[in-house]
């Protein structure tokens, strides 16, 4: 299943009031989840026992593969990220709708890849540790590439800055085209610019 080692496989059906019972959220939270989310299931563990060419990393001593069953393609990420925060272990969600997925990671906020086929998913587990893995699972479905001059997290923020930014100057875009006064429009471009100047460094 999704390229996982059969070792690793589970069939686990989290019930989502079980969760709930365990975890202090707020009505609305309990209703977003609900609508949602139709059905959580465990599927994989990676750990050095279902996998023991890799051995346990420094902080991370097992990674859970859960699959989410949407209701609908279209969902909010809060219904994701909080599932991912209120169960206290590191997991990689399978993000199902129909016979097309997605994976999603929650770490330093929340990452997501592109939908494909179910049958052509396949998970990375590269790594000599969990650790490793890990960081190769997020790099992954984020999108990053690692090089070894900034760490996973130094990565992410360069990323969501400039993804800030590319905000940003959208918005601005929209600004200049709005913009009647030939005075302002030239103070606009300029600034407009600047910041895509930063883009480039």
């Amino acid at each position: 299943m999704y390229g996982l080692p059969e070792s690793t496989l589970l069939r686990r059906q989290i019930a989502k009031g079980a969760i709930f019972k365990q975890c202090d959220i707020t009505p609305a939270q309990r209703r977003l989840v609900d609508a949602q989310i139709a059905r959580i299931d465990i599927i994989a563990c990676l750990s050095p026992d279902t996998l023991p060419a890799i051995s346990t990393g420094q902080t991370i001593p097992a990674i859970y593969v859960l699959t989410v069953t949407l209701r609908e393609r279209q969902y909010h990420p809060d219904s994701i990220a909080l599932l991912a925060r209120i169960i206290p272990q590191r997991m990689l969600f399978v993000l199902r709708y129909g016979e097309e997925v997605q994976l999603a990671v929650l770490h330093e906020g929340l990452h997501t890849g592109a939908w494909c086929r179910a049958d052509e998913l396949q998970i990375p587990i590269r790594g000599l540790t969990l650790d490793a893995v890990w960081e190769t699972m997020v790099a992954t479905v984020a999108e990053i590439t690692l090089t070894g001059e900034q760490t996973l997290e130094e990565e992410i923020h360069i990323q969501q800055e400039r993804a800030e930014l590319q905000r940003q100057i959208s918005q601005l875009e929209g600004k200049i085209r709005r913009e009647r006064s030939i005075g302002k429009k030239m103070e606009l471009r300029a600034e407009l610019n600047r910041m895509k100047s930063r883009m480039k460094d």
